[in-house]
């Protein structure tokens, strides 16, 4: 998955890209994405958090088109074009100019992304450089417009594989997760399932 898409809308939270993409790209739950912003020409990290497949007037006419008057090649050749897809997104840090020279601090951007903007994939490395602190954490925890608790292990499970010790890296989260959420011992079993 690569994903490249443009900001539709934003605010300090969370944006909202769009792109149009084969569907073997449609973009993964959880994946890390960047964006920047104006401030000190930052960089904005964030999680995916929702996906919808757009549909269009073809779409919509073989959907309610009678058995037997739509051949299956049409339906086919629908779906090989390019999906129109609305990305949400939650905010989780940012760095001022580019990643790899500085710190990534893990709190909410000081401004949205501008409509436009363009989003991309984080990297491998810069996924395993985001994710070397965890304070991100309680920013996801805290989401209320996103299923937080299976984002956060969605997003732990995709960023483990840039770890050369996938299983060291998600026992370290477990412990931070045991931290944060000591009172709530429900959750915290509900979320340290979800991670394996």
């Amino acid at each position: 998955m690569n994903v490249n898409g443009r900001v539709l809308r934003a605010n300090t939270r969370s944006f909202v890209f769009g792109t149009r993409v084969p569907k073997e790209d449609v973009p993964i739950f959880g994946a890390f994405v960047k964006t920047c912003i104006q401030h000190k020409n930052a960089t904005v990290f964030g999680l995916i958090y929702d996906i919808a497949v757009e549909d269009d007037g073809v779409t919509r006419m073989l959907s309610v088109a009678e058995d037997g008057l739509v051949r299956p090649e049409e339906i086919e050749w629908q779906r090989s074009r390019r999906l129109p897809i609305e990305v949400s997104v939650l905010c989780v840090g940012y760095c001022d100019g580019n990643a790899a020279d500085q710190a990534i601090r893990q709190v909410l951007p000081p401004q949205p992304p501008l409509t436009l903007d363009e989003v991309v994939s984080c990297t491998p490395e810069e996924v395993q450089q985001f994710t070397q602190q965890l304070d991100f954490f309680r920013l996801v925890l805290d989401a209320h417009d996103a299923p937080c608790d299976e984002l956060l292990a969605a997003s732990l499970r995709l960023a483990s594989r840039t770890h050369r010790d996938p299983r060291g890296f998600l026992r370290r989260c477990g412990r931070e997760l045991a931290r944060l959420l000591a009172g709530d011992g429900a959750r915290l079993d509900g979320l340290l399932r979800r991670l394996v």
